[in-house]
């Protein structure tokens, strides 16, 4: 969807004027950022929406059908946009190869077999919340019940040093099999998943993106305050001393349990306004002051 980090303006337009009526839109199954897969760690949201989900996406997970999707599904995979194929006949140098809807290489694994940890269990971050920082938000707020994988933000997030180098392509295509098997199970029940009011991990939904802190947030984190990867240099949370690493537990003057609180408190700053933002670091409660810009 285009305008996604301009306020998910693609996607908003698309559930008001859909190609396909909405009524027949069985789920919403978003995968966004999904190259930096590290210990084999990986998010999902919206795991409230739907009760099937739960367990849907548990049995997938399992050792055994772990082992299964690596071992038979990738080498026989039918999905109309990717084809991954660990036939070490699939190159000319006997490489497994993942391949795009053009017929054009995307990746290939130079392994006879494969690699130890294709077949691992992921470790899963569970976020309930259909609502988050991205196209399937659209799609929950008018009731299709979604799922929404990523594997986390990082330091090169929106700079030039995102380079196609630092993406992990063996967990990329190892998450591209998990959620196959996924769609897979959705689409052969006889039933459709439920959609479901999911718990509300925040007090309200921000209200714009008026301003800009320079935080890069960890997603992955809730309940009890919002942890940061990082700062952007010479950003207003740099100034401010905010370091990685630092659990933001309140930022002008509301309460911050995850990502829901603090991009609501986000939304009602003004630039060029000082504000109090208290974190925890190192087990110690720290208060800050800090003054954000206008969004660029």
């Amino acid at each position: 969807f285009s305008g996604e980090e301009e306020g998910l303006i693609g996607s908003s337009y698309y559930v008001n004027h859909p190609i396909v009526p909405l009524g027949n839109t069985v789920a919403m199954i978003n995968m966004d950022m999904i190259g930096r897969l590290q210990d084999s760690k990986l998010i999902i949201g919206g795991v409230g929406t739907a009760p099937e989900w739960r367990s849907i996406i548990d049995g997938e997970n399992s050792a055994e059908n772990m082992r299964t999707a690596a071992l038979n599904e990738i080498g026989t995979s039918a999905s109309p946009n990717i084809r991954v194929s660990l036939d070490p006949r699939a190159t000319p140098a006997g490489a497994p190869i993942v391949v795009g809807i053009n017929g054009q290489p995307i990746v290939t694994m130079d392994l006879p077999k494969l690699p130890p940890d294709f077949a691992t269990p992921f470790t899963l971050t569970l976020n309930q919340d259909g609502y988050g920082p991205s196209d399937h938000s659209s799609f929950y707020s008018k009731q299709v019940p979604v799922l929404f994988f990523w594997t986390g933000t990082h330091n090169d997030y929106h700079k030039p040093s995102d380079t196609a180098d630092k993406i992990n392509y063996e967990g990329e295509a190892r998450i591209l099999v998990f959620v196959d098997r996924i769609i897979r199970d959705i689409d052969k029940s006889d039933k459709r998943p439920t959609y479901t009011v999911a718990k509300s991990d925040s007090q309200g939904r921000s209200t714009g993106f008026r301003v800009y802190l320079g935080t890069i947030p960890n997603y992955a984190d809730s309940n009890d305050g919002l942890k940061l990867d990082g700062v952007r240099d010479d950003s207003p949370a740099a100034r401010a001393g905010l370091k990685a690493g630092d659990k933001v537990v309140k930022l002008a003057g509301r309460e911050v349990k995850n990502v829901y609180d603090y991009t609501y408190a986000l939304g009602e700053m003004k630039a060029g306004q000082e504000y109090e933002v208290e974190v925890i670091r190192d087990g110690q409660r720290l208060t800050l002051k800090i003054t954000p810009e206008a969004r660029k």
